[in-house]
């Protein structure tokens, strides 16, 4: 009985004492933690070795535009270059006729004088004075020991559509030139027509003609066509292929 009675005593006891430390071990427990505050925006990390470039603030109309302008600008520069003697005009818009980048040509190298003075494309006065310096001004001293001195522009732009009524001639984008004739320092003017058959005259037309058909896109004259009987039409208008008409 008294045996009991001390096991119920120690088993209060112990009861006792888990009650007594029961909230000291609670406290004890750790408070889980907080998970960190999420960002408004993912960051996306930049691979390494990868420099963010910044985005073009050129339309791609603006990059033409600007390239358009730094081949303009190159073109005059040519024309300085070579010796050309010309004024820069402003863009042509004549309806559907035009020229982006025109210039009033006075006279070409040699002090080849351009009469009248003609407005054309940039691209076409360059090819004019490769002709005229590597090709008419050789023949001529060949020919007739003479250098030529002028020059005789029939047509140059002209805003009008072609010959036959198709489309806009090449002179509505300043894109070509009639040269009726030339003029030298010790001989005759020439005009360009049928030449007497084996004479210098003829000798040096032809010559100049062939001549003229790797410079330019199109080479019509005397015996192409009635309408090209009394001058030589140069121009450069682009085909597929690059195909040229050489008669």
């Amino acid at each position: 009985m008294v045996l009991q009675r001390r096991r119920v005593r120690r088993i209060l006891g112990i009861a006792a004492l888990m009650l007594t430390f029961a909230p000291v071990a609670w406290a004890q427990v750790p408070t889980p933690p907080l998970p960190p505050p999420r960002p408004d925006r993912p960051v996306t990390p930049e691979p390494e070795g990868r420099a963010e470039k910044p985005p073009s603030q050129e339309t791609p109309v603006e990059q033409k535009a600007a390239e358009g302008d730094s081949a303009r600008t190159a073109c005059l520069d040519r024309l300085t270059q070579l010796g050309l003697r010309f004024e820069s005009r402003p863009p042509v818009q004549d309806n559907s006729c035009r020229i982006e980048n025109p210039v009033l040509v006075s006279a070409l190298p040699g002090s080849v004088e351009v009469a009248p003075p003609s407005l054309m494309a940039c691209p076409v006065a360059e090819s004019l004075a490769r002709w005229m310096g590597e090709v008419v001004s050789p023949e001529a001293e060949r020919q007739f020991k003479s250098a030529p001195k002028k020059l005789l522009i029939g047509t140059s732009y002209q805003c009008r559509d072609q010959r036959n009524g198709a489309k806009l001639s090449e002179h509505a984008f300043g894109n070509g030139v009639d040269v009726m004739g030339f003029e030298f320092a010790k001989r005759p003017p020439l005009a360009v027509a049928a030449q007497p058959e084996n004479s210098p005259e003829a000798t040096f037309q032809s010559a100049i003609r062939k001549a003229a058909c790797p410079i330019f896109n199109t080479v019509l004259g005397p015996g192409s066509d009635a309408d090209h009987g009394d001058h030589l039409h140069l121009d450069l208008r682009q085909r597929k292929g690059d195909y040229r008409i050489c008669q």
